[in-house]
């Protein structure tokens, strides 16, 4: 995927396709035969990028969920050596505005539980 820097984290967030944001969501064993409404991208909107220290959670909608927030106090509770982390919504920032290194594997995290490794090939 390319992207510009002037584009906001939302629009690579919005680029990658996932077999389970096609999931079916809700119960069904009523009415199988039933088209469902809606499928998971549509139900579970939460996802958060984590570069270099900070989570970018898509918070857009008001269904989102700081899906970082259990990691973060789970890293502050004992002090397990992770540093400060923050977290900031996604659609406040550009890639102008990270400090990204290439090559390095990043997260992307969606669904709940759903994990992409991103990695930065190239910057111009």
């Amino acid at each position: 995927v390319l992207v510009l820097g002037s584009q906001n984290l939302t629009e690579l967030r919005d680029s990658i396709s996932c077999v389970s944001d096609l999931q079916i969501g809700g119960e069904f064993s009523s009415q199988p035969d039933q088209a469902p409404e809606h499928i998971s991208k549509d139900l579970y909107k939460s996802a958060f990028f984590y570069f270099e220290g900070i989570f970018y959670n898509d918070k857009r909608s008001p269904e989102c969920r700081d899906l970082s927030r259990t990691i973060i106090e789970w890293s502050e509770s004992h002090d397990r050596g992770y540093g400060n982390l923050q977290s900031a919504k996604m659609e406040d920032y550009t890639f102008n505005d990270l400090s990204l290194r290439i090559g390095f594997p990043y997260l992307f995290c969606h669904q709940g539980n759903c994990e992409h490794i991103v990695i930065i090939t190239d910057i111009r």
